[in-house]
């Protein structure tokens, strides 16, 4: 049954607030210019047909007019060309990273939208002339090497004519030799003599080597040139108009959009009132919004869970009073009532609504604050107009929590030396020396993340001696600290300030990502101290509606003081 009145109650506040969602929505509407109004439509409608005609006119201009700016000589530079192709890349860049959205381009003036039509027509042209460059390199550097290899050819050819004649001279020199026996057949001057017909046989060796070498680099040359074939000048083209007209188009389509909505908008003003008010446009927007609203906590959860809080585990433990004397443990549990026996020279502060009863003897008197140093602590957390009773021989004042029939008592100890971090909200009275009243100091911890995790930048440490009389609901468990102790940060009350104290995240994911556990939980170090929880916070037993709102607020206020 309580499954079921959960699930109604969820579905119930969620479809209120989808109603107060598409409220809004529709209110807004109502109050903000529309963009789809009638009077809106006919304005941009206007301004669409102003910027056609200012790009009709751009257009015109551009009629005959070369493709490319660069002139005869260099078109046939390929440094030139590749200069040009840099400064359109840029300019390109430049015209790109001024491009208009289009919620810009409907709603903006006449003057805006024939910019961005102008944008992109010299987009457009900065296209054409790339292509045409990008063409005209290859063209430049393919005649370049069509150049070259007629150089080569024409080389070739030289040289192989040279060898032929160098080859028939050695052949006519040897067949002009006189005969064997005359000494002008034999080169002079060497020795042994050498016939001059080995002479020119070995020249023309040597040349036809050389010729067959020459041809080859010959064939090699002329293959190359008939794979590139006939390469002509590229004749510079004129733009291309038509391929210009993309803006007349975009906003040609944009008026056409518009000229829909405006007929839309006449319509809908002739139809039923939900439909005039637009509320049926914006359900699904709502529904969205609606769906955003639901799952954005389970987003936040699923981050803080797994990146923020394992931060927390990273942190060095915050420490207040490493020197600060041990805490006895106390001999009683708590209890609905406890008896406080005072003798001469104490007196007791407690809290309205905590005296169950009083012996006659004693003297009986308001105290404004529990410490006048931090009035704003003691007034926040409800330490005010406190009854303070001087102890005579043998008073005996017995405290209970009158005013909530689930609060039990406890009292916590301590000695001179020692010191506790607790919080006042638990604190029902204070057993203390006339002539040394409790000293109570506050720590700020602005530098410590697990501060700021917890949202607590300043303790409270109360130090001994003295007797902290503490309340809390179903009891209060004061225990050891001897293995360390994870627990919820609603449940603990205090803990020895000697001890260190850090945050952990929460064991369980799923439980957590659906609001039944919270994200962090007080860690307490193992040492010699005590740990000092409430039993059932009293926070899970208040009231809610506005009244536990408007507190919690208050609380989530106090948290980073310490109070």
């Amino acid at each position: 049954m309580s499954l079921l009145r959960a699930l109604f109650g969820w579905i119930a506040r969620h479809a209120l607030l989808f109603v107060l969602v598409l409220a809004v929505m529709v209110v807004a509407a109502q109050l903000v210019p529309d963009p789809g109004s009638r009077s809106a439509l006919q304005g941009s409608i206007a301004r669409l047909d102003a910027a056609a005609a200012d790009v009709r006119r751009q257009l015109q201009t551009l009629e005959g007019r070369a493709v490319t700016r660069l002139d005869a000589t260099q078109r046939t530079s390929l440094a030139a060309i590749d200069a040009r192709l840099a400064e359109l890349a840029r300019q390109e860049r430049e015209l790109a990273d001024r491009k208009p959205d289009r919620f810009d381009l409907l709603r903006s003036p006449r003057e805006a939208i024939a910019a961005n039509a102008r944008r992109e027509i010299d987009l457009g042209l900065i296209a054409q002339e790339v292509q045409f460059l990008t063409l005209l390199r290859t063209n430049v550097a393919t005649r370049g090497r069509a150049l070259s290899f007629d150089g080569q050819i024409a080389r070739h050819r030289q040289d192989i004519a040279a060898l032929d004649a160098a080859i028939a001279a050695d052949a006519a020199n040897i067949a002009a030799l006189p005969s064997r026996l005359s000494p002008r057949r034999y080169m002079r001057g060497s020795l042994p003599p050498r016939d001059l017909a080995t002479i020119y046989r070995e020249r023309q060796q040597e040349n036809r080597r050389k010729r067959d070498v020459a041809i080859a680099a010959l064939r090699f040359a002329e293959q190359a040139r008939r794979e590139i074939g006939d390469i002509a000048t590229l004749a510079t083209p004129n733009v291309a108009i038509a391929s210009l007209q993309k803006p007349l188009a975009a906003l040609q389509a944009a008026r056409t959009a518009q000229s829909h909505k405006l007929e839309t908008a006449i319509e809908r003003a002739a139809r039923l009132w939900y439909v005039r008010l637009g509320i049926h446009d914006k359900l699904w927007p709502a529904f969205w919004i609606l769906i955003g609203i639901v799952l954005a906590p389970f987003a936040i959860r699923t981050l803080f869970y797994w990146v923020l809080a394992p931060l927390a585990t990273l942190q060095r433990p915050i420490q207040l009073l490493a020197d600060a004397a041990p805490i006895p443990l106390p001999t009683e549990r708590s209890s609905v009532s406890r008896a406080i026996n005072l003798v001469e020279g104490q007196q007791l502060l407690v809290r309205q609504g905590f005296v169950q009863s009083v012996s006659l003897a004693g003297t009986k008197a308001t105290q404004w604050l529990l410490d006048g140093r931090h009035p704003f602590s003691s007034l926040a957390s409800g330490l005010y107009f406190l009854t303070r009773i001087e102890g005579q021989a043998r008073d005996v004042v017995t405290v209970s929590a009158t005013r909530d029939p689930f609060a039990e008592i406890a009292v916590l100890s301590l000695p001179a030396g020692a010191a506790a971090v607790l919080q006042p909200r638990a604190i029902a009275g204070v057993v203390q020396p006339v002539a040394m009243p409790l000293r109570i100091t506050s720590h700020w911890r602005l530098c410590t993340l697990n501060a700021w995790l917890t949202w607590q930048l300043r303790f409270l440490v109360f130090h001994g001696p003295a007797e902290i009389i503490l309340t809390g609901g179903r009891g209060v468990r004061i225990e050891a600290a001897v293995m360390g102790r994870s627990i919820g940060q609603d449940q603990l009350i205090g803990f020895s300030a000697g001890i260190a104290y850090t945050t952990g995240r929460t064991e369980t994911f799923i439980p957590y990502l659906f609001g039944g556990e919270p994200l962090l939980k007080d860690r307490i170090a193992a040492g010699a101290g005590v740990l000092i929880a409430e039993e059932s916070p009293m926070n899970s037993r208040l009231q809610r509606g506005a009244k536990r709102g408007l507190e919690g607020i208050v609380d989530a206020l106090l948290k980073p003081l310490g109070i």
